[in-house]
């Protein structure tokens, strides 16, 4: 029940000897303190490559996460916390070159990759465990933003959605936006986004950043406009048009002009960009500010 529904429990053991073994595995991850360096380890090809047919190009097709995670670190090397909690978001800890890192991706196979109250709440939980022990953040982001509707409303999606961004904004360790394939609404800053300042903002050429894909913002902004089109052809037209619109004002290249972003990169090429990146984000002044602390929203 804690590691399915409350999501108090990190991992399920059948027993205690396994219990053991994935606790001794917890702890090569993460360092004795904050002011020891994480142990390293000796560095490993993935087990598959990352490709840009790893990832669907079409949003709407959902897809496992775990191979594009398994694509970028090294062999068999990633420990995901609460898999059986708020499987729209993975977390967990793996190694790029020997090194730890922390992971959090959406994952566009469950409930299509959205942001509800329980992932939220394990994002930050994770973010605030990566920041304590000094483990730099990369985020995956697939994401179609945060849910609405009146019952998560009542959740308090808006807390908890605060707590996951409260958390990414006060991280001090490097954080690395990688947007996969979309980033939309306040989804982008739930994931590292440009926003609050990451060492790097990087996308794949396929990927888009917008407050909504283009199909969703023309409804909404354009609905009475369509609805008057009586003749099928004409609207369809009028739709296609106003969504070639909408995509040429957030393409990412048109982004990577205005400073938005800071690369456009092949999947293939990925893992060592961010390899390299982290070398250098290591050795940045991570003192940001003198205040005792944050008021975070829980």
């Amino acid at each position: 029940m804690h590691c399915t529904v409350s999501g108090v429990g990190d991992l399920l053991a059948h027993d205690d000897t396994e219990a053991i073994e994935l606790a001794k595995l917890y702890f090569s991850y993460v360092p004795l303190n904050w002011h020891s360096p994480a142990p390293t380890y000796h560095a490993e090809e993935p087990s598959e490559p990352l490709t840009r047919h790893t990832i669907p190009e079409r949003e709407s097709v959902p897809f496992d996460v775990h191979d594009v995670i398994d694509g970028l670190v090294d062999q068999h090397s990633f420990f995901e916390l609460k898999p059986l909690f708020a499987g729209e978001l993975v977390v967990g800890f793996g190694r790029m070159n020997g090194e730890s890192v922390g992971i959090l991706a959406n994952n566009s196979a469950v409930k299509g990759g959205v942001l509800f109250t329980d992932s939220a709440d394990k994002a930050a939980r994770f973010i605030w465990l990566c920041d304590a022990f000094s483990i730099p953040l990369i985020y995956l982001a697939d994401v179609p933003g945060f849910m609405i509707g009146s019952e998560v409303e009542r959740g308090g999606i808006i807390r908890h959605g605060a707590k996951m961004v409260s958390a990414v904004a006060s991280a001090t360790v490097p954080q690395f936006c990688v947007v996969i394939r979309k980033a939309y609404g306040a989804g982008l800053y739930a994931m590292g986004g440009p926003g609050f300042g990451p060492d790097a903002t990087i996308v794949l050429p396929t990927a888009r950043i917008a407050v909504m894909g283009p199909e969703a913002a023309v409804n909404a902004v354009y609905a009475n406009k369509i609805a008057e089109i009586a003749d099928p052809d004409t609207r369809a037209a009028y739709v296609a048009q106003k969504r070639r619109e909408y995509e040429e004002d957030v393409d990412i290249e048109r982004l990577a002009a205005d400073l938005v972003i800071d690369q456009i990169i092949e999947a293939d090429s990925l893992r060592a960009e961010l390899i390299a990146r982290l070398a250098y984000a290591a050795h940045r002044d991570r003192h940001f500010s003198a205040k005792r602390r944050d008021v975070p929203p829980v």
